[in-house]
């Protein structure tokens, strides 16, 4: 598969724009909207249950939907047992009710998560997400140069908000596991901002001659083939979990779909682009100063 040659820096005020407007609009709806937080970080009730049978985690989900408890976290864990997670102002029974017209059932555990643990549970997810990007922006500047780490580090918290951004927009629930989703995407699209670095560092060793923003259009177009086949794979792979997946996959599978699609986009158009335009300023600014002594 051979692609004509493309000069992406020159499309890359338009990628901009669209990246701006994608920005605003996520920070309008989660100022307006906020997120739709779920029983990890608001509080509820964990009910572990044993059926006798093996049981669908679809078949809880439409037991509880029954009973109009229709934003239940349900989890099956290794050996068959069944995890319900539901809100403050759930009543754990009518849970239990509904089960029973599943099948019998031995009850574990049942446990109250407060609003102390949830509260903890913030902190730490918005702490995960500062260390995971400080750590991305140390290796970075230590493999390459601070240039690169921060157009990469720029670029990823771009996708990152993007992400959280549809999730307010769709008020789709937002939980540890979905957390955990967000925090793959990124590292799944700082890994390929890295192949492009990688190849604009052996293009400047190799063609010492040719100038910043010729190497960033030649290493794009040499990655461009890799970069299109791994994002479909993903995509689709994350597609087929989304449409037949349930409701318990679609929420996680959605930060992919999202996450894939907003991260292929910024390692072509933005993450090298930023790196060209944070260097161009520097230039404009040193000559400045020596314009001026």
């Amino acid at each position: 598969m051979k692609l004509r040659f493309i000069r992406f820096t020159k499309y890359r005020y338009y990628s901009y724009v669209v990246s701006i407007l994608l920005i605003v609009l996520s920070a309008v709806s989660l100022y307006t909207r906020g997120l739709n937080l779920g029983l990890d970080f608001t509080g509820g009730t964990m009910i572990e249950v044993r059926f006798q049978k093996l049981v669908n985690v679809n078949e809880v989900d439409d037991a509880l939907r029954e009973v109009h408890i229709n934003d239940a976290v349900i989890q099956r864990t290794t050996n068959g047992d069944i995890i319900v997670k539901t809100r403050i102002g759930e009543n754990p029974n009518l849970v239990l009710q509904s089960l029973k017209s599943i099948g019998n059932f031995e009850l574990l555990q049942r446990e109250d998560i407060g609003s102390l643990v949830s509260g903890e549970l913030k902190t730490k997810a918005i702490m995960a997400i500062v260390i995971a990007l400080t750590g991305i922006l140390t290796y970075l500047t230590f493999r390459y140069q601070f240039l690169f780490a921060l157009g990469g580090i720029l670029a990823l918290a771009h996708d990152v908000f993007i992400m959280v951004g549809a999730y307010s927009w769709t008020f789709k629930e937002v939980n540890l596991d979905v957390l955990a989703s967000i925090l793959v995407v990124a590292g799944y699209s700082i890994t390929d901002t890295v192949v492009v670095f990688d190849r604009i560092r052996e293009n400047l060793k190799l063609r010492k001659g040719m100038d910043l923003e010729e190497i960033i259009n030649l290493s794009v177009n040499q990655n461009i083939v890799r970069t299109i086949m791994t994002s479909s794979t993903v995509f689709l792979s994350s597609l087929g979990l989304y449409l037949f997946g349930g409701s318990v996959l679609s929420d996680i599978s959605f930060a992919f779909l999202v996450g894939v699609v907003v991260g292929t986009l910024s390692s072509i158009f933005v993450a090298s682009a930023l790196v060209l335009d944070i260097k161009l300023l520097i230039k404009k600014f040193k000559n400045k100063q020596k314009l001026t002594t």
